[in-house]
């Protein structure tokens, strides 16, 4: 499963998010769609986006 891209598409109604990450070859993920640039929190010990307000 090394350098095997998967991706992770929860969703519930009125929400929906997406993750593509690499398995490396120590079996940990390395996630290619986290932008460290935006507004995130800590979810089980994973950076997660916060969702996007507009007002």
């Amino acid at each position: 499963m090394e350098n095997t891209a998967v991706a992770w598409n929860p969703s519930l109604p009125g929400a929906k998010i997406e993750d593509t990450f690499i398995i490396l070859k120590d079996g940990e993920l390395e996630n290619l769609t986290f932008d460290p640039k935006w507004p995130s929190v800590k979810v089980e010990g994973r950076d997660r986006p916060l969702p996007l307000k507009i007002d």
